[in-house]
């Protein structure tokens, strides 16, 4: 599961994930993404370069917000965009997650169509005018301060063993649950007792909150679904992240250990 959430999180890095981080094969891997324009056209990995050009005290949201808001308006990858670079981070990155060996590239880059239209739809929700991954973030810094690239790898070093409600039980939240309940019932069920517990019996009714609508652009690209990249993982303490950028994927072990 964790290969597919790495690779999941890849797709939308290319040459701007941490390099200090990966080896250099990986690395060149990631930038042979950034250079693909089909996935570059549906995966904007030239949004994510702010992230790692400047100071890594600087906080991460605005550019994962502007990332958000451009692949969500792009139209999806097809299913071969994500073979040609599920293919190609699988072979480059096989050291840095060695996981990823203990199946073949086959069986993930299915597992990867699988998953990226769920994903897609999680990370393109919107509460009102905002991003519910956005707000997620936003709602996370208010309580640990800037989350930036360093605050996330402190965070990875000393993970966090709960999130407050204002995180985790949301509108956002709710709405995210209900479509990986809707499309992947085996997770949606093993989380829903320790989100009743949480955040209410209520939460788990299946409802769309109110204000909550869907960004993901629908149009171009056969042979992908749904909503754009990133993906959501919920754990058995029943907490959500959004991971994408490695920003992001870093927030989401730290989170969840």
């Amino acid at each position: 599961m964790m290969s597919c959430l790495f690779i999941l999180a890849a797709l939308g890095t290319g040459a701007t994930f941490v390099s200090a981080q990966l080896s250099s094969g990986c690395t060149t891997a990631l930038a042979q993404v950034a250079a693909n324009p089909d996935a570059a056209a549906c995966l904007s990995p030239s949004s994510l370069i702010p992230l790692f050009v400047g100071s890594g005290n600087t906080s991460i949201v605005d550019p994962i917000n502007t990332w958000l808001t451009n692949i969500c308006a792009a139209a999806p990858c097809s299913n071969a965009t994500l073979s040609a670079v599920v293919t190609t981070v699988a072979s480059g990155c096989s050291t840095d997650l060695p996981s990823l060996g203990s199946g073949s590239t086959a069986t993930v880059i299915q597992s990867v169509q699988q998953m990226y239209p769920t994903v897609r739809k999680v990370v393109c929700l919107k509460d009102g005018n905002t991003n519910c991954i956005t707000q997620t973030l936003t709602n996370a810094q208010n309580i640990l301060g800037p989350l930036s690239i360093n605050k996330i790898f402190d965070l990875v070093a000393n993970p966090l063993t709960s999130l407050p409600g204002n995180i985790t039980c949301t509108n956002c939240t709710k709405a995210a649950y209900n479509i990986v309940n809707q499309d992947i019932p085996s997770l949606g069920t093993a989380d829903a007792s320790d989100l009743q517990a949480q955040c209410g019996s209520s939460f788990t009714d299946g409802t769309t909150p109110v204000g909550i609508s869907q960004s993901a652009s629908s149009t171009g690209a056969a042979g992908a679904s749904g909503a754009a990249l990133g993906t959501v993982l919920l754990t058995s303490s029943g907490a959500l992240a959004g991971m994408g950028a490695s920003a992001l994927v870093a927030l989401s072990f730290a989170f969840f250990p």
